[in-house]
């Protein structure tokens, strides 16, 4: 297992091949734990997940991403996974509201704790269950004005009791879970 930091957005597919399907994206300071590497089409893959692979070496050589030297400990720079146990109230639900984290162009864990605080303490998200009280994507507007960010486009969709961000494609951008969970 290698814990890696990626340093561009990067497809997740099914495969390790540009054969398989696109089912999600990593991006620049997400920090990935790949379980194994293989080659294919001359380029090194690494598997993140069962059946979710990203390329990790392109046939140019262009590395996409970094191990950690650090093991990713507590830098703050990681995905906004509902899994993380640093987000205490939001690890069992809470995926509307990173969703709309994710639209309102924050990037890391440290950026979605002190925008859970905000959102909370303004009954903008109900914290015993996570419920997000106002429009989804009002909340991703005040979030982005509050950070200074600019909005990221994409569409939240509800698939299996879960919550998922989609491109103008379809394709999943951002997924709090980890790609292609509640499809």
């Amino acid at each position: 297992m290698a814990l890696c930091e990626c340093m561009d957005t990067v497809k997740v597919r099914e495969g390790p091949s540009t054969e398989f399907s696109d089912i999600g994206r990593v991006y620049p300071g997400d920090i990935v734990q790949f379980q194994r590497f293989t080659e294919n089409e001359g380029r090194v893959w690494g598997e993140i997940d069962y059946d979710k692979y990203c390329c990790v070496v392109d046939t140019n050589g262009s590395m996409y991403f970094k191990i950690r030297e650090d093991g990713g400990n507590d830098s703050g720079n990681v995905s906004m996974l509902q899994k993380n146990s640093r987000f205490g109230a939001v690890r069992k639900s809470g995926c509307c509201f990173l969703c709309a984290c994710y639209l309102g162009g924050l990037n890391n864990i440290n950026e979605a704790d002190d925008c859970w605080d905000w959102a909370t303490d303004n009954n903008k998200v109900r914290a015993s269950d996570s419920y997000v009280n106002i429009d989804k994507y009002k909340l991703a507007t005040q979030i982005a004005e509050r950070y200074g960010r600019n909005e990221r486009s994409g569409k939240i969709v509800k698939g299996n009791h879960h919550f998922y961000v989609v491109d103008n494609n379809g394709t999943e951008i951002f997924n709090s879970a980890g790609p292609g969970y509640g499809h």
